[in-house]
């Protein structure tokens, strides 16, 4: 298999896999577990978790870990601060208490987008193959390479 056909398929693979998501407010009472999501956390509650979160958290995102009447816990991968600051995180388990959640997101995949994302993918794919010839119609390397004889 060749280095352009190995790409493209690579590239390919990447406009299929990926997609836009958004966040919607949640429809159900609890999210399931392994729904991800955003929680935006009310005043009294970002300082109360302060010590697992840090200094000012505003919304936290991630994967449901179990929920109950209680709350959530929360395996986070990013933590919003009051000033806007995106703070990666490892997938640490915060509980979140359901009185300290002042509204609850879930992430959603928007197929509009994502098939726009798609389309022009395969669409930029197609463009630079043929704008590099890969696809053919290029002339054959010269087996003897290098030079003419002179006669």
């Amino acid at each position: 298999m060749t280095d352009s056909v190995r790409s493209a398929i690579v590239i390919a693979a990447l406009c299929l896999t990926s997609g836009c998501y958004g966040y919607n407010p949640v429809t159900t009472s609890s999210p399931a577990s392994g729904t991800y999501v955003a929680a935006t956390l009310n005043d009294d509650t970002s300082e109360q978790l302060a010590r697992s979160l840090g200094p000012s958290a505003f919304v936290v995102r991630g994967r449901v870990l179990a929920s109950d009447e209680q709350g959530l816990l929360v395996s986070v991968s990013s933590v919003e601060t009051k000033r806007g600051l995106l703070l990666p995180w490892q997938g640490e388990a915060v509980a979140l208490p359901s009185d300290g959640i002042a509204s609850l997101d879930v992430r959603r995949l928007a197929k509009g987008r994502s098939v726009l994302l798609v389309a022009v993918g395969a669409g930029g794919l197609v463009a630079t193959t043929m704008a590099f010839s890969l696809i053919g119609g290029g002339t054959p390397l010269n087996p003897g390479g290098g030079r003419r004889n002179k006669q």
